[in-house]
């Protein structure tokens, strides 16, 4: 459950080890956790920087600190792209340089079934019919939904900035290639940064679902 299976080979991946949880952030990284995180967010916070920096050395890289802005999201340095991820004990990193790969988006989330107000929040009307027609109950989509618009909305965010909602992303899995179009139905202003249709890959296995979107460089 490396994440590599899901990205391109211009992209670096590195996933936390034991190490890598109690791993101390860089000080220019430190200084942007708040002092009033609480234990979990501070560890997640450790893996997650740990494993940034990890995939920018074996993309032969230095490994550079990534602070956290006032939204909580990573500042990459600069002509480095990337995204980080992280749920109960499972946390992930993916770097590539900016001239390979414009935006990408990376996420993980536990395998469990969303309450019904969840559910609603994120899937779409015509995901629903999807996933109780011909989708079918196996795996469950709408966690499989909401993992993949996490990563359609990291992949966005950098290049255009703003909200993005569940419902502002329309989902469409292909079960057997193990792939996703996700379409933005919200209007924007920058179509010539990032476009309409995004693809992506996701993997479901018994305790996680992981999805990868990227937008290239070209």
């Amino acid at each position: 459950m490396c994440m590599r299976d899901l990205l391109p080979g211009a992209v670096a991946v590195a996933v936390a080890d034991a190490s890598a949880w109690t791993e101390e952030p860089l000080p220019e990284e430190a200084a942007t956790l708040s002092e009033r995180a609480v234990p979990a967010r501070q560890r997640e916070f450790r893996a997650g920087r740990a494993c940034a920096r990890r995939a920018m050395t074996a993309l032969g890289l230095p490994p550079v600190p990534v602070p956290a802005g006032r939204d909580r999201a990573p500042l990459w340095p600069p002509r480095i792209v990337g995204s980080i991820s992280h749920t109960g004990d499972y946390c992930a990193a993916a770097v590539a340089r900016s001239g390979a790969v414009r935006s990408l988006g990376i996420d993980a989330e536990d395998n469990l079934e969303l309450d019904e107000a969840t559910r609603q929040l994120v899937c779409l009307p015509e995901e629903e019919e999807w996933w109780r027609g011909p989708g079918g109950s196996e795996p469950y989509w709408p966690t499989v939904f909401f993992s993949a618009k996490e990563s359609v909305y990291k992949a966005w965010f950098p290049l255009v900035g703003g909200w993005l909602g569940f419902h502002d992303v329309r989902v469409e899995p292909d079960p057997r290639a193990g792939t996703f179009t996700a379409r933005i139905l919200a209007p924007h202003r920058r179509p010539d940064l990032v476009p309409d249709l995004l693809h992506g890959r996701f993997a479901v296995s018994p305790d996680l679902v992981r999805t990868a979107v990227v937008v290239p460089a070209d």
